[in-house]
């Protein structure tokens, strides 16, 4: 699948992408089901935290982070985030995973 192309139908409510439409309604077990969608595998504690403070930098500046204020803030390698913990890339995974809308201009 093309990263232009929209991801099968999400059993969770959000665009043809799978983002979010009301970020009010995100949940553990949203995260988990768009996770297995993506490809993302299994969550580790390392998702997590990555995911919870792309949830929060969200709720304190309404926009998401950039990768490398994630990367220094959670100890890790941009590269580490985007290629490992989210092949399917970091917009399309820690955005979508934390609840956040699709940012504009972007898949």
């Amino acid at each position: 699948m093309s990263s232009k192309e929209p991801m099968e139908t999400p059993a969770v409510e959000g665009d043809p992408f799978g983002f979010s439409l009301e970020f009010k309604d995100w949940s553990r077990e949203k995260v988990e089901e768009l996770a297995r969608r993506n490809k993302v595998g299994e969550l580790t504690d390392t998702h997590w935290k990555i995911i919870h403070f792309v949830h929060e930098y969200y709720l304190q500046n309404g926009t998401g982070p950039p990768v490398v204020k994630i990367a220094k803030s959670c100890g890790l390698t941009s590269d580490e985030i985007c290629g490992k913990l989210f092949p399917c890339g970091f917009v399309r995974g820690a955005y979508l995973l934390a609840g956040l809308p699709r940012p504009a201009g972007c898949i």
